[in-house]
């Protein structure tokens, strides 16, 4: 509201400027930025005495007299607590002292991860050089990274490394390039599907994955009897190996095995260079899901903590994934085993 701008907001202590969602005390008539409201007044104490809010008093304040207590930010979801306030109104996590938002933070936002820098977080927290301040400041004179979805939205889905995934985004749309390179995903294939919570196509990676390795366990029966005389009679050197992987009966595990690595490649071919094209949409899905479905107020605290909570990452699914990869090698190992040696 262009009639408060230049003041500040009794919560938080920043001045109001062009385009800022501010409410307003139908008691006092204080202005407050809306996700620093939360459905109170700053100046409640007063409304009993009848004292109003009005330019005249908001200058005094400026000019000496006491400011209220900067707000308390949240480490999880963001959102701003009256000072002195043990619990987060939002998300109830502990809140601890030293937390307020400092007046000159860059324009940005505080990670509600709680972990590491991001765009807006109090100076002294790890943050970057100054250029990549500026890189953020002008990526964010572009309210909108697509048509309805903010470039603060993608920021709450992403959670870690949002700034990196919010710059990928915007080269893909404005490119409307299908391809991009991603090294994590390049590297860890399926993992990192899981990792970025990408379920569906983590479990039609990982399948691909064990499928190609089936062939090669089958190939393997047929040498597992020559395979184990070498064994128990200690002639197993590298050149016994590749005398055996010579032989005839040896060359179907041989193309399974060339098959299987080929397959693998290709997966993680295929995760470096279409993760982030799909990561994409699944984020602006995503958050239009949370929009029709959580009926928060857009830029609310809970509205955020809701983006948070369905996007960000599991480095639990990672662990289970993984785990079961795991488990499947050792049951195939034991069923050739079973196979190849019925007397055992």
């Amino acid at each position: 509201m262009s009639n408060y701008t230049g003041y500040r907001c009794p919560v938080c202590g920043k001045a109001f400027a062009q385009g800022d969602d501010v409410v307003v005390c139908p008691d006092c008539g204080a202005p407050h930025h809306r996700e620093c409201s939360l459905g109170r007044c700053a100046y409640e104490e007063k409304h009993a005495a009848g004292e109003a809010w009005s330019p005249a008093t908001a200058a005094g304040e400026e000019e000496g007299a006491p400011q209220q207590p900067a707000a308390i930010l949240c480490p999880r979801c963001g959102s701003h607590n009256p000072a002195g306030n043990i619990f987060c109104q939002v998300c109830g996590q502990q809140l601890t002292a030293g937390q307020a938002p400092p007046q000159d933070s860059p324009q940005g936002y505080h990670s509600p991860q709680g972990s590491g820098w991001a765009p807006g977080a109090p100076q002294g927290t790890g943050a970057p050089p100054p250029w990549v301040q500026e890189l953020f400041t002008e990526m964010m004179e572009e309210p909108e990274i697509a048509p309805g979805i903010s470039n603060r939205e993608v920021c709450d889905y992403v959670g870690p490394n949002n700034l990196v995934f919010l710059m990928r985004f915007q080269r893909l749309l404005r490119s409307g390039a299908k391809i991009s390179v991603n090294w994590c995903a390049l590297f860890f294939s399926f993992l990192y599907c899981f990792y970025r919570k990408m379920y569906k196509m983590g479990v039609i990676l990982l399948c691909l994955t064990i499928a190609s390795m089936v062939p090669v366990l089958l190939a393997f029966m047929p040498l597992m009897p020559t395979f184990s005389e070498m064994l128990q009679q200690g002639a197993l050197t590298v050149e016994s190996l590749n005398a055996l992987l010579q032989m005839p009966i040896a060359q179907p595990y041989v193309m399974a095995s060339n098959i299987a690595s080929f397959v693998q490649l290709a997966i993680r071919l295929f995760c470096g260079l279409f993760f982030n094209p799909a990561y994409c949409k699944q984020v602006c899905r995503g958050i239009q899901t949370v929009r029709e479905r959580g009926h928060f107020s857009s830029g609310s605290p809970e509205y955020r903590y809701a983006l948070i909570r369905q996007g960000g990452v599991n480095a639990n699914a990672v662990l289970l994934a993984f785990c079961s990869l795991m488990v499947l090698y050792i049951l195939g190992a034991y069923l050739l085993l079973m196979a190849s040696f019925p007397s055992l």
